[in-house]
């Protein structure tokens, strides 16, 4: 069985990961999506609330489980078996962040890190973007999953 890992802070979750864990799932038997965790970090929703909103985000894809991590992640793939840890590709930046992971993956854990590339939809779509557009009063329904956008509300738009 073919065990992968698509790790972020999902703070909050968005169309454009849901779109890329959709593909990411294809690509593997079993697909932990994890939530990283670094305590010296603030996330502006706290971890609790993220693992319940990605579960529900992700429930239509059957071969995922949701959890959360801290420390390494190579750590964590070593720990469930997992052959390939999959990141998610939007443009040139990511593409120079994720070639970089490959480089320091490589020194601690013998598995590929392999990507996919968003759907161009959600190409412009993260989380820093709905985050700022609800710091600035805007509107950001449509960049998350419809089934998180009041919870999501309740801690950006406060």
């Amino acid at each position: 069985m073919s065990i992968g890992v698509f790790a972020g802070s999902f703070c909050p979750v968005t169309k454009g990961h849901v779109d890329a864990i959709e593909k990411s799932a294809k690509l593997v038997d079993k697909l932990y999506v994890v939530i990283g965790v670094n305590f010296n970090k603030k996330y502006a929703i706290d971890l609790d609330a993220r693992l319940d909103m990605l579960k529900r985000a992700l429930s239509h894809i059957s071969n995922v489980t949701v959890v959360a991590h801290e420390g390494m992640m190579t750590d964590f793939c070593k720990q469930v078996g997992a052959t390939v840890m999959i990141k998610s590709i939007r443009n040139a930046l990511d593409l120079q962040s994720v070639i970089d992971l490959c480089d320091i993956n490589e020194s601690y854990w013998d598995g590929e890190t392999v990507f996919v590339v968003g759907s161009k939809q959600y190409r412009h779509v993260s989380s820093s973007l709905v985050r700022e557009l609800a710091s600035l009063g805007q509107n950001f329904d449509e960049y998350v999953p419809e089934n998180c956008l009041e919870e999501i509300k309740k801690y950006l738009v406060g």
